[in-house]
């Protein structure tokens, strides 16, 4: 047997959540981490020595007007070098079986340096009463006029800050009879508001999605696609 994803590591967990940070902290240790968390750090003198900090990005500016309380605390135990990561950056390496980079990767890179501007780009946002996430890259189903249903892949997430809501800009998927959706990069794109989001969608491919065993009557009660790419690709491929 080989090592856990984070053997070794020393990281520091800060959420605004409680419920939230034990779970994580549950999870990192399992995975070989050792985990520092504020009341570790207060515990102790000066700086603390860990490889990166984690946080969840969609409760830290510019998602909210400043930050919480706990992640202020605790960024005077951080070292000026240490990286600061998103969550997520720990939940794609437990996907992936691997420990993903540290750096280089602007999806999980944490910054408290927003500037003036009354937008800025983001890579995931979490709305509705669940807190659904949605992350740059997700399949989408969302509407734009009343009792319609578009489909498509958010391409890009611009948040407006003082809590104005955002913008998605997302890339149609165009629809080709009943359960299948044509998936083609040259696709239109449009922008729609964060509100007209109606949840995530999954896509298979062709040999996998007729291999479901049930599927609504109505493609329009379903959040699951067969994926299809345009002709001239498919001769590509």
């Amino acid at each position: 047997e080989g090592n856990t994803i984070f053997h070794g590591m020393k990281i520091a967990l800060v959420t605004n959540n409680p419920m939230e940070g034990i779970d994580w902290k549950m999870i990192l240790k399992a995975c070989g981490a050792t985990v520092k968390t504020l009341s570790d750090s207060q515990k102790g003198k000066g700086k603390i020595n860990v490889d990166c900090c984690l946080f969840t990005s969609t409760s830290l500016p510019p998602h909210v007007v400043s930050s919480p309380a706990e992640v202020s605390n605790f960024m005077r135990f951080i070292g000026d070098d240490v990286p600061l990561l998103d969550l997520a950056w720990a939940h794609q390496s437990i996907i992936q079986r691997k420990r993903l980079p540290l750096s280089g990767d602007q999806r999980y890179s944490v910054s408290f340096d927003h500037g003036m501007s009354n937008t800025c780009h983001v890579f995931a946002i979490k709305r509705g009463k669940h807190g659904n996430r949605y992350e740059v890259g997700d399949l989408v189903q969302f509407s734009r006029v009343p009792k319609t249903i578009l489909h498509g892949r958010i391409v890009a997430i611009n948040l407006e800050k003082q809590g104005k809501g955002c913008n998605l800009e997302i890339q149609l998927l165009e629809p080709n009879g009943d359960f299948n959706l044509v998936d083609c990069p040259s696709s239109a794109k449009i922008t729609v508001k964060e509100g007209n989001l109606q949840g995530n969608i999954l896509m298979l491919g062709t040999r996998d999605f007729h291999k479901l065993g049930y599927l609504p009557k109505n493609s329009r009660k379903s959040n699951i696609f067969n994926q299809m790419v345009p002709f001239n690709e498919s001769q590509m491929m």
